[in-house]
């Protein structure tokens, strides 16, 4: 297996207070995103899935949304001699062109996030301050 990455939308920020707190929600967000917007085709269950991967970094770990894919069974139908599986190598990459040009940082996601993210945080002890301060 091998991924293709599908990115972030930014609201966590390193060096917030909150990074860890706000990562976990924005990812949760735009997974639920890809999943319902852009549900994996019937062909390709058995060899696509999404997930979040850990990336590690000078300054701290972050993490974005990657495609996980089997490389190798897709490579293959590129190379096929049969018409159908070179069609489905075709289908699989214009499917993640599509995936790909996503906008995740759209008002509408960044307000989604931010939403699940309030609704996370116990307002009593400040902890939604970080958001207002850094927005």
């Amino acid at each position: 297996m091998d991924y293709l990455v599908l990115g972030s939308n930014g609201f966590a920020q390193m060096g917030d207070s909150a990074f860890y707190k706000k990562l976990k929600v924005e990812m949760r967000v735009l997974l639920d995103y890809f999943h319902s917007s852009f549900p994996i085709p019937q062909k390709f269950k058995t060899i696509v899935y999404y997930s979040v991967k850990t990336f590690h970094h000078d300054f701290g770990d972050y993490q974005e949304i990657v495609l996980w894919y089997d490389r190798e069974y897709v490579d293959s139908l590129e190379d096929s001699e049969i018409e159908s599986e070179t069609q489905v190598f075709e289908v699989f990459w214009s499917w993640f062109r599509v995936i790909e040009s996503a906008n995740l940082e759209s008002d509408q996601l960044t307000g989604q996030i931010k939403e699940a993210y309030f609704k996370s945080v116990d307002v009593s002890k400040g902890e939604h301050l970080s958001v207002s301060i850094a927005s």
